[in-house]
């Protein structure tokens, strides 16, 4: 990326992070730790790593939340071969 598009990426960023009046946090939907807070970041931001996101469900912070989150309700993510929730 040019020093040109960089710029013009970073101001797009900065007027659509004006424009969203509630920015939502990410948070693991378990335990409710902060994941990953939009509203104060521009740009693509890199999840952290360890976190597990189930398409169109939510994101959870560790395997242990995930699987905590499975036996409580009696939902049954998909797996790897490693065993771990993955939908990679």
């Amino acid at each position: 990326m040019t020093p040109e598009q960089r710029a013009r990426f970073e101001a797009h960023c900065a007027d659509q992070n004006a424009r969203s009046i509630f920015p939502l946090p990410i948070t693991c939907t378990a335990c409710e730790k902060l994941i990953a807070d939009p509203g104060t970041v521009c740009g693509p931001q890199e999840l952290p790593a360890g976190i597990v996101v189930i398409p169109f469900f939510g994101y959870f912070c560790s395997q242990a939340c995930a699987a905590t989150f499975e036996r409580d309700y009696g939902i049954h993510f998909k797996r790897a071969a490693t065993g771990e929730v993955s939908y990679e």
